[in-house]
């Protein structure tokens, strides 16, 4: 199994909130849920910078689309894909 793993550059990230509005799983939370917390949301703006959000528990986290990789206008996002067996 595939875990995806999203890493910030926090030195590049402007904070625009472009990842956090162009994820799909951030956009079916909006749309269900009405608002976006640290137990829904794959990224979150916080302080300026933006932050991945990862829980174990969570049934869909990150699925590696790369929709915020090709969105970020400052290419400060990685995704790093981790193998679990």
């Amino acid at each position: 199994m595939q875990i995806f793993k999203l890493i910030i550059n926090q030195h590049l990230c402007t904070g625009c909130n472009v990842c956090v509005v162009s994820c799909p799983i951030n956009f079916n939370q909006l749309k269900t849920v009405g608002k976006l917390t640290e137990e829904n949301a794959v990224l979150l703006v916080k302080n300026g910078i933006a932050n991945p959000i990862f829980v174990e528990s969570r049934d869909k986290n990150c699925d590696g689309c790369g929709v915020c990789l090709k969105e970020c206008p400052q290419n400060a996002i990685q995704v790093e894909i981790l193998n679990v067996e």
